[in-house]
């Protein structure tokens, strides 16, 4: 009876921007990446990313000064740049025509979605966009789909969470939401693991749109 869409990676084909970011600053800042630098930064947090980029690339720039840059960066990306997935306006197009309330659930910040969504023209499909900063909790626990499921006026066990990342659809599956997982090249070695949770699983929206439209035909 309700849909909750994750963003990245999941509507928007965006995960790359998150895990070059580091060296895409760097080189706009006119300097050459080190060999490895996304993947050794990737799992720090913004603030730790930016005291490494400050030491070894930007002595003169403060890390809190690196951080509102690299922001200004992606902020300027989804507002400018940030693509749909293949299939994605479809899928919302023609659950719009199903009458069926939709929401996004996201660890991104806000004005980036809203950027992103407002220039791709797919905005007036959501009831709302939620965000892990908003909730306070991030997708390790369910506060978020829960509150969407809240807005749409579903319960969990009526309302299905589309996702890219194992660790989300653990999470909502565990809570009792209907799960679907989109495959996703930077999630590729979690597939199977996706595949087997979810309770359906497309290789992108236009293919999740076709197994939504068979389960419709079955019903």
């Amino acid at each position: 009876k309700g849909i909750i869409f994750d963003v990245d990676g999941t509507l928007l084909d965006t995960v790359e921007i998150w895990v070059t970011a580091s060296s895409r600053y760097v080189r706009s800042q006119g300097l050459v990446p080190e060999p490895g630098l996304d993947e050794s930064l990737f799992s720090m947090s913004m603030e730790e990313a930016a005291v490494y980029l400050s030491a070894h690339y930007v002595p003169e720039k403060e890390p809190h000064r690196i951080v509102e840059e690299v922001n200004q960066m992606l902020v300027r990306y989804y507002r400018e740049e940030a693509p749909l997935r293949n299939g994605a306006a479809e899928l919302l197009r023609w659950l719009q025509q199903q009458e069926m309330p939709v929401a996004a659930a996201t660890a991104t910040d806000e004005p980036l979605v809203e950027g992103a969504f407002g220039r791709l023209g797919i905005r007036p499909f959501f009831q709302a966009v939620f965000t892990c900063s908003q909730v306070g909790a991030g997708k390790k626990k369910p506060r978020i789909y829960q509150r969407a499921a809240a807005c749409l006026g579903t319960e969990p066990g009526e309302t299905l969470v589309v996702e890219d990342a194992l660790f989300a659809l653990q999470t909502a599956k565990a809570a009792g939401f209907l799960t679907a997982g989109v495959a996703e090249r930077y999630s590729a070695p979690e597939q199977e693991e996706i595949r087997s949770l979810a309770d359906l699983y497309g290789q992108d929206p236009a293919d999740l749109l076709k197994k939504l439209r068979e389960t419709e035909r079955e019903e």
